[in-house]
């Protein structure tokens, strides 16, 4: 009896001193200035009236340029007159870097524009497309998607949130700094691609071979991404800026069952459908191990000191709560997302007749892969959990494994980094996992350093209206941006 006084007496000590150990690692865990010293001279309130007028100008007229991307085409032979006058437009709307950049057209579509800078230091590399998504619920906008419309100082238009809007963002800032006589340090190079919303295969993949045959030295790349989150972190008050350190890989398996088909009226026991009906049955039953690790976990890290005393207590202390942070983040379709690799049916085919028994049925399933979790594991890994000899496996199209997780630190972080605490008031800065995919998986033998952020405000409303309808971008939001990169150009 003695002794089992004694364990719970030791139990109780280490329980007080655990509770004791996050308390006091909760209120060291304090905030930091979120205040960086500005390095761009103050815009005048003529300068800025004017940069808010013409910039979103541009962009209205960027996005009646119908650069579409469809899966089942030929994205190059449709598109191929409107990038040509789109390329033609960009040059005639900034002069000074029609005259000053050098200018390349890399596979007969996508740009690749350098402006050089004073030192021989590694460039830095800014990512941007030309394409959008279609717009088949046109006739749900509010304007037309391809209209340019500006109304009450906000643009209503496909591509004005992507990414059209990251294109003409940074050539404003270009324009702008060479027309003020700005200095640039370090050389520029805009790399916009003409294909990524379907992979980027012939666009940014080409740009990418380009720049190494050429032995181009890239210090970092800047893409899409993340924006200015409003209200979107749970327990944070304040705006939240998140770079994408990495972005998940993907890959398409094909399950396949053959089995004798026949006469409806005599079916077997059990058929091709029946068969691949279990299988799935228990994917969709199977979740993949969820991980708080980099870069995940440096967000919830790097962002705790500026929670409430809840959360700061959560996640200030993930060496003791981290099963309790996965299994909250598991509760959410979203967040469940940005912990673990993903699967999903996406298309089933079986039968071409009521009467007739399928000789094979087929399902295509949807990964979408975390970071470490190899192509060739996860395969093994679904087959497992079918556990049926009779369901084949196979890699169904193109797949990619997720990205290299960048450093947190360094050039280009450092500078993005202190440039939206310059531009955004009291924004925490925060690393993070890109769900989506962007260009630069195709730039992953270019540099290890890929920071995915882009500076526009985000919230709900705007959110859902990325590859959805009404998008929009207002005047000072878009105005906001062009600041950002002028900024940021200069602490390169």
């Amino acid at each position: 009896m003695t002794t089992f006084k004694q364990i719970f007496k030791y139990i109780g000590i280490l329980l007080g001193l655990t509770v004791v150990a996050m308390i006091l690692i909760t209120f060291i865990n304090r905030p930091k200035s979120l205040k960086s010293k500005p390095v761009l001279k103050e815009l005048s309130s003529a300068e800025r009236s004017e940069l808010e007028r013409t910039a979103l100008q541009h962009l209205g007229e960027a996005t009646t340029f119908r650069i579409v991307g469809y899966e089942d085409a030929n994205n190059d032979s449709i598109n191929h007159t409107t990038l040509l006058s789109f390329h033609n437009w960009l040059k005639k709307t900034y002069p000074l870097m029609a005259a000053q950049a050098k200018w390349e057209v890399v596979n007969q579509h996508s740009l690749l524009i350098t402006l050089k800078g004073n030192s021989k230091l590694p460039a830095a590399l800014f990512l941007g497309h030309m394409d959008v998504v279609p717009a088949p619920d046109s006739s749900q906008w509010k304007y037309g998607p391809f209209d340019g419309k500006i109304n009450k100082d906000t643009l209503w238009g496909r591509g004005a949130l992507d990414d059209k809007n990251v294109v003409i963002g940074l050539m404003e800032a270009a324009e702008r700094t060479l027309a003020k006589k700005l200095p640039l340090n370090r050389t520029l190079i805009f790399a916009f691609g003409h294909d990524e919303e379907t992979g980027g295969k012939e666009g940014a993949a080409a740009i990418a071979k380009h720049l190494m045959s050429q032995k181009i030295p890239i210090a970092f790349i800047a893409d899409e991404g993340f924006g200015v989150m409003k209200g979107i972190v749970p327990g944070l008050k304040n705006d939240c800026a998140i770079i994408g350190l990495s972005e998940k890989g993907f890959v398409s398996i094909k399950l396949r069952v053959e089995q004798i088909g026949g006469h409806s009226a005599w079916p077997n026991p059990e058929n091709a459908t029946s068969i691949i009906s279990k299988g799935l049955n228990k994917l969709e039953n199977y979740q993949f191990p969820a991980h708080l690790d980099p870069p995940v976990r440096g967000l919830f890290e790097q962002a705790a000191p500026y929670m409430n005393v809840g959360y700061r207590m959560l996640f200030s202390n993930l060496w003791i709560t981290a099963p309790l942070v996965k299994m909250v983040l598991k509760g959410g379709e979203k967040t469940a997302a940005t912990i673990r690799t993903t699967h999903v049916t996406t298309i089933l085919k079986a039968g071409s007749k009521e009467n007739v028994v399928p000789p094979y049925a087929e399902a295509i399933v949807n990964l979408r892969l975390f970071p470490g979790d190899r192509i060739a594991d996860v395969l093994k890994q679904v087959e497992t959990v079918l556990d049926d000899n009779r369901i084949k496996a196979s890699i169904y199209s193109e797949s990619k494994e997720a990205t290299p997780v960048s450093a947190s630190e360094g050039v280009g972080y450092d500078q993005i980094k202190a440039a939206i605490h310059a531009n955004f008031e009291e924004t925490v800065v925060v690393p993070g996992l890109v769900i989506t995919g962007t260009d630069c998986k195709n730039y992953s033998q270019v540099t290890d350093k890929m920071y995915r952020f882009v500076p526009f405000e985000f919230s709900s409303a705007n959110l859902s209206s990325i590859h959805g309808i009404n998008e929009y971008m207002t005047r000072k939001q878009f105005a906001k941006g062009v600041v950002f990169y002028m900024d940021l150009f200069q602490r390169l």
